[in-house]
């Protein structure tokens, strides 16, 4: 598409340091690659900083705080690329300064953050987007169509097996990160991967109608990288969900910390005419590539590939930072459209609900039975 300057989306970028950071590997690029969208305002906790973000981004405005930032004409989409504990008070800015947001997944520390997030951008009547890009993985598209078209008929049971073994996650951590050893600050594997695992998820079979869980440290403290003292740590790194679907799938999850001795990844769905098999090399299924076999009756197991309509638009981005560009060209299109297809603070209340549930389930031994709206009940 080609847009004017006038008529581009002014983007305001929070946690945009130039030299690191999720808001330099995945947002900058991908808002580059996007002609709906332009640059127009950064900040950092750094005059310094910002300026020279500003500079190499080439946008005109510059801010060491998120207030400033927040309240320029120039900006329409208020992007939130920072530590999770910071996102209510950013965010709620935002939308008092009546922004568009874009929210980095989590969207909060907790249940109770996200609630009062997704109320006040309702009340509010603003667009809202929520860093929940795995639900427009075409790979993941591809499998929501497989269901849908019946490939393997009725959907019975799924399992997803992850493993994620970068250094936060076993317990290692360099001073950006060691606020990610304590749980109460939202920033764990269970808010964080399997969170994100739950978009996909949802796409492909639906939402948890219930659940149990057992979530656990089995790894202890931590280790401060810098110093290698030890770190107190309660952040979770084995994470088990046994439950049932909307619509009555069986369903489980296994997240751990660590190398697998093989694939990473394993997904498995299976019907009543069939089953899928998604293998990754990766354990970050929202932006990892797959290869995606079917096995049907006595038929020759087959290997599917990705059909190009599924693909999008090539933007020679790769991975997280194509991801990204495909949830932020999917929110430009649903204003072009009057649609709502890229997720939402509504959305990501819903994920919230899932892992309040989660917790609670593993603190209480007790099903977790969910509602949409509503609270979590249990029972025994």
């Amino acid at each position: 598409m080609t847009n004017s300057a006038s008529s581009r989306i002014g983007v305001g970028l929070i946690g945009a340091s130039a030299d690191r950071g999720w808001g330099g590997i995945a947002h900058v690029p991908a808002l580059q690659a996007l002609d709906a969208f332009q640059i127009r305002a950064v900040s950092t906790t750094r005059m310094e900083s910002a300026n020279a973000t500003a500079r190499r981004l080439g946008a005109d405005l510059a801010f060491d705080t998120h207030e400033a930032l927040v309240a320029r004409p120039e900006v329409d989409l208020v992007v939130v690329a920072v530590k999770v504990p910071e996102h209510k008070q950013i965010v709620s800015d935002a939308l008092a300064a009546g922004k568009m947001v874009y929210c980095e997944w989590p969207l909060a520390r907790n249940l109770s953050e996200a609630e009062a997030l997704e109320g006040f951008a309702r009340e509010r009547r603003l667009r809202t987007v929520v860093g929940l890009q795995g639900g427009l993985h075409p790979p993941v598209l591809f499998l929501r169509d497989l269901i849908a078209q019946g490939v393997i008929g009725k959907p019975l049971s799924t399992s997803i097996r992850a493993h994620v073994a970068d250094d936060m996650w076993v317990g290692r951590y360099d001073p950006p990160v060691e606020y990610m050893a304590h749980a109460e600050h939202g920033a764990t594997l269970l808010s964080i991967m399997l969170g994100h695992g739950l978009e996909p998820l949802a796409r492909v079979l639906g939402t948890f109608e219930s659940l149990s869980a057992v979530v656990a440290n089995q790894r202890g403290d931590g280790v401060r990288l810098s110093d290698g003292a030890s770190l107190p740590k309660d952040s979770p790194d084995e994470i088990v969900v046994a439950g049932v679907l909307d619509g009555g799938i069986v369903t489980s999850l296994h997240y751990s910390a660590g190398h697998p001795a093989g694939t990473a990844t394993v997904w498995e769905i299976q019907g009543t005419e069939g089953s899928l098999r998604v293998e990754s090399v990766s354990g970050y299924i929202h932006f990892t590539d797959f290869t995606i076999t079917l096995r049907r009756g006595s038929e020759p197991v087959q290997v599917l590939q990705v059909p190009p309509d599924h693909a999008g638009p090539d933007l020679h981005l790769d991975a997280p930072a194509a991801g990204v560009a495909r949830l932020y060209a999917q929110f430009a299109a649903d204003l072009r459209d009057g649609t709502a297809d890229a997720p939402d603070f509504a959305v990501a209340l819903d994920r919230h609900r899932v892992l309040e549930a989660i917790t609670r389930a593993a603190e209480t031994g007790q099903r977790q039975h969910l509602s949409r709206p509503g609270r979590v009940s249990s029972s025994r």
